[in-house]
């Protein structure tokens, strides 16, 4: 999620739109994109559940930004090793 100004940031972000949270929010959103996630509500910071849609799959829940990034997935997912050439399609595609 992304406005004219910048990332879209979670109201509850002490710091608010600090450049240190919005140069997060946006590393944050470049990789779970990349990763084939869709953020569902405003970056909520590192250590904080955050609402995604999973475009393999299309579920819907909240993760940890943290195992995003690791590459996680949540269980009824796509096997693990169709995962990497299923994200580099959709990327490719868009």
């Amino acid at each position: 999620m992304q406005s004219n100004d910048g990332p879209s940031l979670d109201p509850v972000l002490k710091t608010g739109m600090s450049k240190r949270n919005i140069a997060s929010a946006e590393k944050a959103l470049a990789r779970i994109k990349s990763l084939g996630w869709v953020p569902l509500a405003p970056y909520p910071g590192s250590d904080t559940h955050w609402q995604v849609r999973c475009v393999l799959c299309q579920w819907e829940g909240v993760m940890f930004y943290s195992h995003m990034r690791r590459e996680r997935r949540h269980k009824g997912c796509i096997a693990p090793g169709l995962r990497a050439a299923a994200i580099e399609g959709l990327n490719n595609s868009r």
